[in-house]
């Protein structure tokens, strides 16, 4: 499905004149009220990938829309509408239900992480250097920070907004209002986005730092290096942080106080993201491997063999965790035994997350187009 509709051409021209007297159009949704959301990059705030629905376990293609540019930015999802950062600092906001146009927003900067959304509110990483924080329905700002050279994904939890300034400190504050709350200085650089729930936030910095901070008061919780090097993004499920080495070391650790629960030496290179839905922990591998650990023991369940390396996290619903490799390929994956269900070649190398929203997984490809899989009831 090519990408030709626009919303409104006026609701255009208001972002390229940011001090006209007249306001640009609202957005209308198809269902403003679906409750279909992938807010941030993995999903929510503990960046988990995991949504608790129960959907069946046969996919197929439901529809595909084609843009100009390769998709390289994971896309998210708020209100039954998906957002999609472009190389040509555009925001492309198309429906979640059948892949049709919106609009597209024109910013002054490439667009660096994907958009961090709480329903209409949006918070953009402008070139690094500038977040802004508006209603992306009613395309009105509400304010503006200044960033210095941080490419670091922001935020969002219990209606404050956290990310890093780039010069060392982590920020929180007021996501409507623009009031700061607390900042704190990191010790060293940051690898990972800040994660979080009502135990902390989470900050990976650089030899394997990892910090916890309240996040309301910004204190110091607990911190501990544990020497290794990470390129992927940890999460937490329940209240428990999930984190993998790139030689493969896979931890466990308690969110109230940083203590190991269990490590798994995999001796495998990870560079991808984790997934978990509280049972089982999933790893893609730089050598074509896919695995899942048991969240209780981490002991290896299975270990399978794809097509090509995964340079991107996987994601998980209902029986399905679905991992997209560099080979151009969609595995739907059986999580318990790790049969294969179905696979799907695109055009181009997939290299974000799957996104999940109810009974649809939609995946954004370099060959351009944004691919989107009903699950639907076995034949």
């Amino acid at each position: 499905m090519e990408f030709l509709r626009l919303f409104s051409l006026s609701a255009l021209a208001g972002w390229f004149c940011l001090a006209s007297c007249s306001l640009p159009e609202l957005i209308t949704l198809d269902n403003p009220f679906d409750s279909c959301s992938w807010e941030q990059g993995g999903g929510g705030p503990g960046r988990s990938a995991f949504v608790n629905f129960p959907t069946p376990d046969q996919p197929r293609l439901l529809w595909k829309a084609e843009f100009k540019y390769r998709l390289n930015i994971e896309p998210t999802a708020a209100l039954g509408a998906i957002l999609i950062p472009m190389p040509d600092k555009k925001l492309y906001i198309i429906s979640a239900n059948n892949g049709s146009g919106y609009a597209e927003i024109k910013f002054r900067r490439a667009i660096l992480t994907p958009a961090v959304l709480a329903d209409s509110i949006a918070v953009i990483n402008l070139g690094g250097e500038r977040l802004m924080i508006e209603n992306w329905v009613t395309q009105e700002i509400k304010w503006e920070a200044e960033l210095t050279g941080s490419s670091i994904e922001p935020l969002i939890f219990n209606n404050m907004l956290y990310w890093l300034d780039g010069m060392d400190y982590l920020r929180c504050f007021d996501l409507d209002e623009g009031k700061r709350i607390w900042d704190e200085r990191i010790k060293g650089a940051i690898v990972a986005p800040p994660l979080a729930c009502s135990l902390g936030v989470i900050i990976f910095a650089e030899d394997g730092l990892i910090e916890c901070f309240d996040p309301y008061t910004g204190i110091r919780l607990w911190s501990f290096a544990t020497g290794e090097m990470f390129k992927s993004t940890p999460l937490i499920i329940e209240d428990q942080l999930l984190m993998a080495s790139v030689d493969g070391r896979v931890t466990r650790v308690r969110m109230k106080d940083g203590n190991l629960v269990w490590k798994r030496d995999l001796h495998l290179p990870v560079w991808a993201p984790l997934a978990s839905d509280g049972e089982g922990v999933f790893i893609g591998t730089n050598n074509r491997l896919i695995v899942r650990i048991d969240f209780y023991s981490g002991e290896v369940d299975w270990q399978k063999k794809i097509g090509g390396p995964i340079k991107a996290g996987p994601a998980v619903t209902g029986n399905s965790v679905i991992f997209v490799s560099i080979d151009h390929k969609v595995y739907f994956v059986d999580k318990i035994s790790g049969d294969m269900r179905f696979i799907y070649e695109t055009g181009g190398m997939l290299t974000t997350r799957p996104m999940i929203c109810r009974d649809k997984v939609f995946v954004a490809a370099e060959d351009k187009n944004l691919y989107c899989f009903q699950l639907s009831k076995d034949e």
